[in-house]
């Protein structure tokens, strides 16, 4: 991966932990869809997969296949 890439990915996972530090998502809350938050952070789709692969294998968001991604209790 480039330092471009990763510089990306970084600033997705650093919006959904502002997120979380200030409580706009609470537990058990679905995280937006990968589409439509790649589209907001301006970003390709295949770097919020990323992001939020990288979240959850810290277990601050969880997978739920078929429904999408959620903040850990």
């Amino acid at each position: 991966m480039t330092d471009e890439i990763l510089g990306r990915t970084a600033a997705v996972m650093t919006a959904i932990r502002a997120k979380l530090a200030a409580r706009a998502l609470s537990p058990g809350e679905k995280l937006p869809s990968i589409r439509r938050f790649a589209t907001t952070m301006g970003v390709s789709p295949s770097t919020v997969v990323e992001a939020y692969d990288r979240l959850a294998a810290e277990g601050l968001i969880r997978a739920r296949p078929g429904a999408g991604f959620f903040v850990s209790g």
